[in-house]
């Protein structure tokens, strides 16, 4: 699970630099696994979708739109890239 993955490298960081992680934007999974309690009680911060926040912060444009709530994210990327 992503969350075997991410949790040791949170916990690396805050002990590292003793400085809490405020937030994580997982990009690439859609809405599945943000919806798992068990992501933000053992990371103990905002764990959203950076597609949505890229979204909502009207980052992605409008022809990407459809895309993004198919959560299409790695299309919406090659679109990006392409410019």
């Amino acid at each position: 699970m992503l969350l075997e993955e991410i949790f040791p490298m949170a916990t690396y960081y805050q002990d590292t630099w003793r400085e809490a992680i405020q937030s994580v934007r997982v990009a690439g999974l859609g809405t599945r696994s943000l919806s798992c309690p068990a992501t933000r009680g053992r990371i103990h911060c905002d764990v959203r979708s950076l597609l949505h926040s890229a979204v909502s912060d009207g980052r992605i444009k409008e022809d990407a739109r459809p895309l993004a709530e198919q959560d299409l994210e790695g299309l919406i990327g090659w679109m990006l890239q392409r410019g």
